[in-house]
C-alpha cells in the first residue's frame, strides 16, 4: 500500500490533459491524490494517435488498460458534447431534458459496464469550455488582448443559464462555439488552459455543480 491514492485521469484531448496538469494536479496534491492525466489512444489509418472523440468501444480499451494496475483508481473527462452515440446509456439519455439526468445515466451505465469499483466515470457538461464560464471576467482578460471586449455579450450568454453547466450542446451554441463567436482567434489547448488557470478550479466548484461532485467523489477516495 503506497501512502498516497494514483488516480490515473483519461482525457478526451490535449487541453483537458493540460488542464489536469495545471489546474487541478498540485490541488489533489495536497489531498494525497497523485493523478496522472493522458489521452484517449486513437488510430488513423493505422497511424497511433492520442485525443479526439473516439468510439466507447475504444475508449473501453483504454479504461481497462488503465485499470490493469491494482493499485491505482481510473476516472475519466470526456465531454458531453459530440460524445459517441455507441456509449452505454446514451440512446436512454437522449430522451431526457435536464441535463444532469442525462449524464448521470450515462456515467452510471459506464460503471456498471466496466464493473470495477476502482472507476469512476466523469463526463462533462457540456464541454471544457463550460468551466471557463465560471469567471467570464477571466475570459474577457484573456482575450480581449486579440479580439476587443466581449463582456456584455457574455453577460448575456450566462444570463440565459443557471449555471455554466446549462449551457446547451448544439453545434452553434456549445460553449466553444459561442466562444469562438465572440473571439475567433480562441484556441482551446492555449487560450482555455489559461483562462482555465486563471479562473481556478475554487470558482468552477462553486458554479458547477457536476464538476463539483467529482471532485468530492476523488477527494474522498480510500487507499486501495
Amino acid at each position: 500500500m503506497t501512502d498516497y491514492i494514483r488516480l490515473k485521469i483519461i482525457c478526451e484531448g490535449q487541453a483537458e490533459e493540460t488542464f489536469v496538469s495545471k489546474v487541478l494536479y498540485d490541488k489533489l496534491a495536497l489531498k494525497g491524490i497523485y493523478c496522472i492525466p493522458f489521452r484517449l489512444i486513437t488510430s488513423v489509418k493505422s497511424k497511433t494517435y492520442r485525443g479526439g472523440i473516439v468510439s466507447y468501444a475504444k475508449a473501453k480499451k483504454d479504461i481497462l488498460r488503465a485499470l490493469n494496475e491494482k493499485e491505482a483508481y481510473v476516472t475519466t473527462m470526456f465531454d458531453y458534447y459530440k460524445l459517441s452515440k455507441d456509449f452505454p446509456g446514451k440512446d436512454e439519455a437522449s430522451g431526457i431534458n435536464d441535463p444532469y439526468g442525462k449524464v448521470e445515466i450515462i456515467e452510471n451505465s459506464m460503471a456498471e459496464d466496466i464493473g470495477d469499483r476502482r472507476f469512476i466515470p466523469y463526463i462533462q457538461l457540456h464541454e471544457f469550455e463550460s468551466l471557463l464560464f465560471s469567471d467570464i471576467d477571466s475570459i474577457d482578460r484573456v482575450m480581449k488582448l486579440s479580439s476587443g471586449t466581449k463582456i456584455n455579450e457574455l453577460r448575456s450568454v450566462i444570463s440565459a443559464f443557471q449555471n455554466p453547466e446549462g449551457i446547451n450542446d448544439g453545434e452553434n451554441t456549445a460553449p466553444s462555439k459561442r466562444l469562438i463567436r465572440l473571439y475567433p482567434s480562441y484556441q482551446k489547448i492555449t487560450d482555455g488552459v489559461l483562462i482555465a488557470d486563471l479562473v481556478a478550479a475554487g470558482k468552477m466548484r462553486d458554479k458547477c455543480r457536476h464538476f463539483n461532485g467529482w471532485l468530492d467523489k476523488i477527494e474522498n477516495l480510500s487507499r486501495i
